[in-house]
């Protein structure tokens, strides 16, 4: 049997505010469905910035999906001297084109977590309406979840973490008051080792390890890759 399935539920602690412990309370309800982690990246933050990799896992560790994308266009310097990614490294990768359709079929149905699941499902759907292909369409959305039309639900690690450590700020960036933090800022504040930021596989990985914080399980998990 699956050892997350005898996750026990622990009491509610009261050095944790109501909201902070429903943020608990959702990551170790991520823990115990084996949701999926999904990260990307791509040529830039615009809104028609490609996708040049992406990385699915599970949070009990498999790995489902790791591959670079063929971009239509170069990748800007920029945009290297941030990931390491160069027009060189996705010469020979597949195009978007090509993996569309596996990549929506290994989350359909499914909880997706993603580090800014906002921005990481906006670049799948981005990639879809250029190649003229179809992607589910948004039913319901909040600041933290992102609900599909085919019953795929993207849910924003981020946003949950913002609600645990409840740091203050008045950016606007922020939905409810906290402020976001960078994902390897969010990981040095849990004593999470920051792998080779910035490259899709090694996001999912702190991910991973950042929702088990979250939930008070170890932050890191033996994986199967």
């Amino acid at each position: 049997m699956n050892a997350l399935l005898n996750y026990a539920p622990l009491p509610v602690l009261p050095a944790y505010n109501a909201l902070q412990q429903s943020v608990i309370d959702q990551a170790r309800s991520w823990i115990l469905g084996d949701s999926l982690v999904l990260d990307c990246e791509t040529c830039g933050l615009g809104e028609a910035a490609e996708i040049i990799e992406i990385s699915i896992m599970t949070m009990g560790g498999v790995l489902l999906f790791n591959s670079l994308i063929k971009p239509s266009l170069p990748i800007p310097e920029e945009t290297t001297a941030v990931h390491g990614i160069t027009d060189d490294m996705v010469a020979n990768a597949p195009t978007w084109p090509e993996m569309h359709d596996k990549v929506w079929e290994l989350i359909k149905g499914r909880r997706v977590l993603a580090y800014s699941a906002a921005f990481d499902f906006g670049r799948l759907d981005v990639m879809a309406r250029l190649s003229g292909l179809d992607c589910p369409t948004v039913s319901s959305r909040t600041a933290g979840r992102i609900e599909l039309s085919d019953g795929t639900s993207w849910e924003c690690v981020m946003q949950a973490y913002a609600q645990l450590w409840q740091e203050p700020t008045a950016s606007a960036q922020s939905a409810d008051g906290w402020r976001w933090k960078a994902l390897t800022e969010a990981c040095r504040a849990q004593g999470i080792p920051v792998g080779r930021a910035h490259r899709a596989l090694e996001d999912c990985l702190m991910t991973q390890a950042l929702v088990n914080a979250m939930a008070g399980e170890p932050a890191t998990r033996a994986n199967s890759f």
